[in-house]
């Protein structure tokens, strides 16, 4: 399973030291307004990183969104709280992306397919159009990181 997109709006990637998951609507994809967290305001959370193939981009008022995920694979590599900040308008786009725990590299894959702000914004399984799925490690992730470990012999 390959994911292309590391890279921060900042440049950066995700899986750096000093870099991760942070619900800043900007953190991703300069002008997305959207973006997903762990934690609780723009807190950055070094522990996980975010690869992905699409990203919505999302029109209106920005809001913050909590959504408990204990119950799916998100639990599994230490997640039980998703946190969302978007806008509450329109949505251009699809999410595909996954969550990398950086000290094992499991991860967990979220695809969300629905037209409606309501999908983007509570993230949960309960929603048809949502998918959260655990990652094989035979199946990777693959991502520039895991192909930059394997060039410098760590992997």
């Amino acid at each position: 399973m390959k994911f292309d997109n590391i890279e921060l709006a900042d440049g950066v990637s995700g899986a750096r030291d000093g870099q991760g998951m942070k619900r800043v609507s900007t953190h991703y994809i300069a002008d997305s307004h959207y973006g997903l967290g762990v934690g609780s305001g723009g807190d950055l959370n070094e522990d996980y990183y975010v690869v992905w193939n699409e990203w919505p981009t999302k029109a209106g008022t920005l809001g913050d969104h909590s959504n408990t995920v204990s119950s799916t694979a998100l639990a599994g590599i230490g997640i039980t709280t998703l946190t969302v900040r978007c806008k509450d308008g329109a949505v251009t786009g699809t999410l595909d992306c996954a969550i990398v725990r950086k000290s094992d590299r499991k991860a967990v894959r979220i695809t969300i397919t629905g037209s409606t702000k309501g999908h983007y914004e509570t993230i949960t399984v309960s929603n048809a159009s949502t998918t959260i799925t655990a990652i094989d490690p035979s199946d990777g992730p693959r991502t520039p990181e895991t192909g930059r470990l394997i060039n410098l012999g760590y992997a």
